[in-house]
């Protein structure tokens, strides 16, 4: 499973999960006809011209999928758990949030929901358990490392024209 989850497609599997989330999260989410629900305290309404509205809460679980994708890129073995552990739950509350509104919303908007859901839910657990055979990014190593011959070393350099000396 580790060559067929490398890095670089688990990150453009998450992005394009979070453009479908984008996607379904401007779907309307309310029934043609049916009664608003009551509103949330703190909460600001939204309506359209037909008095179908999209998610809000899809539209955030999509942009916190594509920063997930961004720290994937950037993190470490332990930082990359805690962000498997981030798109596990994103993905188990999208398939959630979506089944539970299954009765009042459209099977249009609900059903494509659920599934890119658990397909989140799924890339994070498998990611999670493949991402442990993945190397670490040796891009920065070489900056921190000592020069192998003291003369070209920057730092003496300026350490000697600090001392006075002439250095060249």
């Amino acid at each position: 499973m580790s060559r067929v989850l490398t890095k670089g497609r688990t990150l453009l599997a998450l992005l394009v999960l979070a453009g479908a989330l984008w996607y379904l999260s401007g779907l309307p989410w309310t029934s043609p006809g049916a009664t608003a629900p009551t509103p949330v305290p703190g909460v600001a309404e939204v309506t359209g011209p037909d008095e179908t509205v999209g998610s809000p809460l899809l539209t955030a679980a999509a942009a916190v999928l594509a920063v997930s994708a961004l720290l994937l890129a950037m993190l470490g073995r332990a930082g990359r758990y805690v962000v498997f552990g981030l798109v596990g739950l994103i993905g188990a509350g999208c398939a959630g949030v979506a089944l539970a509104a299954a009765g009042s919303a459209p099977a249009a908007s609900v059903w494509p929901t659920a599934a890119a859901g658990v397909l989140v839910l799924a890339l994070a657990v498998c990611a999670g358990a493949a991402s442990r055979h993945w190397k670490a990014s040796a891009r920065y190593e070489r900056a921190r490392t000592a020069p192998a011959d003291p003369e070209d070393d920057p730092t003496a350099a300026w350490d000697a024209l600090s001392r006075g000396e002439d250095p060249s």
